[in-house]
């Protein structure tokens, strides 16, 4: 015959089994709950890093951004140069070159600069000031020269290539550039696009004219490559207190700019590639002074008395 467990002794046994246990089943329990709040923490750190790490690609976005802003200007001046638009294309160039500043200066102030970005920039720099005035350059004023004009458009575009390599691999940390910034150069050749504007000149240009714009075009193109020094944009520090008479010139300076845009822009790059060659010419002549006020050794240890012998061998 089966019997069945009375109700009492069952919930005896049942309470004899959790006594069995002893507290280091409590204290399993515990843990198990101090490991699952553990583990919830971890989900809550990880949400958060994530929540970071997408706010960091936010700000990375915004200097990213204006270079394909830049990017994007150029190639619309490149059409704008085939389509004999020749202006208007030098608009489109001279505003790349505001980007390309604003886009430096974004990246510094909010610490988003980064390896793709210094790469990116210089992808669109090449299109932006060195294949765009490259073209501008060939359709304005070397097409009617014949079928050769097109290698100073293409010494342009080379000059400005190897300008851009050069910058990448050395690193430079003085106030000065070594060459010509390919962004000025490009700005230059559109300044004289309105400069010739400005005066009612219009391709094509007489032969002694096209010479002339050729001889200074290559020139430009020769000197991006070359050793001259010329003032960076370190050497502006914006965030310094300055003198308000600085503040008024500069107010004074960029009325005028945008009243008479084509005289004073070209007049600008005149003045910025002549200051090569000067400070160039300078340092020439400050070296030899240098080298004077050097001093010798024998007034830079002074000695009392007779110097001694030397003593010992001397092999």
């Amino acid at each position: 015959m089966l019997r069945l467990p009375r109700r009492g002794v069952s919930s005896h046994t049942e309470r004899d089994r959790r006594t069995a246990r002893g507290p280091g089943a409590r204290r399993s329990d515990d843990s198990r709950g101090g490991s699952s709040v553990s583990a919830r923490e971890r989900i809550r750190a990880r949400r958060r890093r994530a929540r970071s790490s997408d706010r960091g690609r936010a700000i990375y976005l915004l200097p990213n951004l204006i270079t394909s802003a830049s990017l994007l200007l150029g190639f619309w001046s490149i059409v704008m140069s085939i389509d004999q638009r020749f202006e208007r294309a030098a608009l489109f160039i001279v505003l790349a070159g505001v980007c390309d500043i604003f886009d430096g200066y974004v990246a510094r102030a909010t610490r988003s600069t980064s390896p793709f970005g210094v790469e990116y920039d210089s992808i669109t720099d090449m299109v932006s000031f060195g294949i765009a005035p490259a073209l501008l350059v060939y359709n304005w004023v070397l097409a009617p020269l014949g079928h050769r004009a097109w290698l100073i458009g293409a010494l342009f575009a080379l000059c400005a290539a190897l300008r851009l390599a050069r910058f990448n691999v050395h690193v430079n940390e003085s106030d000065r550039y070594h060459g010509i910034p390919s962004t000025a150069a490009g700005a230059f050749v559109a300044a004289t696009v309105w400069f010739m504007g400005w005066l009612g000149l219009t391709p094509p240009f007489s032969p002694v004219l096209s010479l002339v714009l050729t001889i200074g075009f290559a020139t430009v193109a020769v000197l991006m490559v070359s050793a001259v020094p010329y003032p960076s944009w370190k050497m502006v520090h914006i965030t310094r207190r300055h003198p308000f008479t600085t503040l008024v010139a500069l107010v004074l300076g960029l009325v005028t700019i945008l009243l008479h845009h084509e005289p004073m822009l070209f007049a600008i790059g005149l003045l910025f590639i002549a200051s090569g060659p000067a400070l160039w010419l300078i340092d020439r002549r400050r070296a030899p002074q240098a080298v004077a006020a050097e001093p010798t050794e024998s007034t830079a240890r002074p000695t009392k008395g007779p110097p001694r012998e030397p003593t010992g061998h001397v092999g």
